[in-house]
């Protein structure tokens, strides 16, 4: 139960963070999973395209 809360509280202050900051949550989320995929299936380029993906994005 202890992980549970401490991940919801976690995710609760990165979404303080981007608003603070003018990010968009959506996409740093997305971000943070292509490197939990890069790291578990060892694949740097699908990393690097969800990173160019989400710049197009923006600046669309």
């Amino acid at each position: 139960m202890k992980i549970k809360e401490t991940k919801i509280l976690q995710e609760k202050r990165l979404i303080d963070i981007c608003e603070s900051r003018g990010v968009k949550y959506d996409s740093l989320k997305t971000l943070l999973e292509s490197v939990k995929t890069k790291k578990l299936l060892k694949r740097n380029n699908y990393h690097q395209q969800k990173i160019n993906d989400i710049i197009e994005k923006a600046t669309k």
